[in-house]
């Protein structure tokens, strides 16, 4: 393998590694704040379409991505389902001065 393609593997696995955050918050929490499930099954749809022509042409660099795209997508957009409308105490709106409205948090006066 080329050195720019040992760079792009790499980058290719540095993408994967910084899914892992979101999916452990996600799985260990059961908290689904601010994660549009639509957003990531259209991720998923995409990644998928993409790896299928990254196979075509083999690409080594752009199927290791796009499978690594898959799956945490794929995790991501089955757990934003299953734990939809979960939120952990970390992104639960502070009772002082907050105010819930459907998805959005405003202020109410408090001193910040």
């Amino acid at each position: 393998m080329t050195p720019s393609g040992l760079l792009g593997l790499g980058g290719a696995v540095l993408s994967g590694y910084a899914y892992l955050p979101q999916i452990t918050h996600l799985v260990r929490e059961r908290c689904s704040a601010g994660l549009s499930e639509r957003a990531f099954t259209l991720w998923l749809t995409s990644s998928s379409l993409m790896t299928i022509h990254a196979i075509a042409i083999e690409s080594l660099v752009f199927t290791v991505l796009g499978t690594q795209q898959i799956v945490s997508t794929g995790i991501i957009a089955f757990f934003c389902r299953r734990y939809r409308g979960k939120v952990c105490p970390s992104h639960r709106p502070d009772s002082v001065g907050l105010t819930v409205h459907g998805d959005a948090v405003t202020a109410t006066g408090a001193a910040t």
